[in-house]
């Protein structure tokens, strides 16, 4: 794929041990956002993890490993969870897609892939790492069910409820449709075989997809409000602290429970709360949040909003206090030996159709 990528002259930055596209020169990340939001966009995402999880013991041992009820997932169903230290903190965040009885592929972000099947262990368990095996293409925006089925007729993939998945002939091999992404737009993730997946690429291209990199990817998760590896989510930020709470099966055993469910009874200590800009300015990473001519908390993502047009962020604040993450309270971030008005306002920062 790296080839096509330079042919579409793609400014490539490495990411998780991978050379990926951050954005395309002769469009550029606004252009390749407002695309998404627009009308439709192809990102190469095969960067993320693929691990084939299966066996008699993979089920309780999946489920130890992840926050969300994997075993209680049907089959073709994805969802979304958490992989947790002891004390809580996150080492990731994954999709889980059930495949048979016994047998689940699980998503991580690339940098992980180890640590998450580290985290997979019991016996009667085996975990294949399968990264050289698929291509992950993410279709996304206004048009990805027209174009897909351009590309891919009679494939069913237009009649998947969100977050569900089946089966499809790739250029004569199988792959996987499923629909799911991180844009907040509607439409798919293929997963399709490595042998057949440029050719895959270039006819989602040629029926009218514009290709967007991982600049465009983060300004479009950021509009909604997702969490990042790293950001968000550390392992020294908890589920409960990065208001991830949702994804948290209770009655079902994971590793970090009783961490968490102390800090349930307790109350977290930080909360993430969203911010839009007032002033002018990009917040970042690291910058440091004010309420009432104190510090308060820290910027753990910002950029600039192109469907917006202003500044935004997720911040991690201190939350006993609740005025510090009452939605309409006002407060600054410091940039630079300036500070940036701010609202906290409630995610997502665009609304979906």
């Amino acid at each position: 794929m790296l080839e096509v990528h330079q042919r579409l002259g793609a400014k490539l930055t490495e990411f998780g041990g991978w050379e990926m596209p951050l954005n395309y020169k002769s469009t550029g990340v606004i252009a390749e956002h407002n695309a998404v939001r627009n009308d439709v966009g192809l990102f190469d995402v095969s960067h993320l993890g693929k691990l084939r999880v299966r066996g008699p013991g993979a089920g309780d041992a999946l489920q130890f490993a992840v926050t969300s009820d994997v075993i209680g997932l049907p089959k073709r169903k994805a969802r979304y969870g958490l992989v947790l230290t002891e004390d809580g903190g996150c080492v990731d965040d994954v999709f889980v897609y059930r495949v048979a009885d016994d047998e689940w592929l699980v998503v991580p972000n690339a940098s992980n892939v180890a640590a998450v099947a580290d985290r997979i262990e019991g016996s009667g368990v085996e975990v294949v790492d399968e990264w050289d095996r698929w291509a992950i293409l993410a279709i996304q925006g206004p048009r990805s069910f027209e174009i897909f089925d351009v590309v891919f007729p009679g494939s069913g993939a237009l009649q998947l409820k969100l977050h569900t998945w089946s089966y499809l002939d790739v250029g004569g091999h199988t792959g996987m449709v499923a629909r799911t992404g991180y844009t907040g737009e509607r439409g798919f993730e293929l997963y399709a075989p490595s042998e057949v997946a440029i050719d895959a690429f270039e006819a989602l291209l040629d029926a009218g997809c514009a290709p967007v990199g991982l600049g465009a990817r983060d300004t479009l998760r950021l509009e909604m409000g997702y969490a990042l590896y790293g950001h968000e989510l550390t392992t020294d930020i908890n589920p409960l602290e990065a208001g991830l709470g949702w994804a948290i099966a209770w009655d079902a055993p994971f590793r970090g429970k009783d961490a968490l469910e102390k800090i349930r009874s307790e109350g977290p200590a930080r909360r993430s709360i969203a911010l839009a800009c007032r002033d002018r300015g990009v917040p970042r990473q690291g910058y440091e949040v004010y309420a009432d001519h104190q510090v308060v908390g820290v910027v753990t993502s910002g950029n600039h909003s192109p469907t917006l047009g202003t500044g935004i962020a997720l911040a991690l604040v201190d939350a006993r206090d609740p005025r510090h993450t009452a939605p309409g309270k006002r407060v600054a971030i410091a940039a630079r030996g300036r500070r940036i008005g701010a609202d906290i306002v409630e995610t997502p920062f665009v609304k979906k159709r």
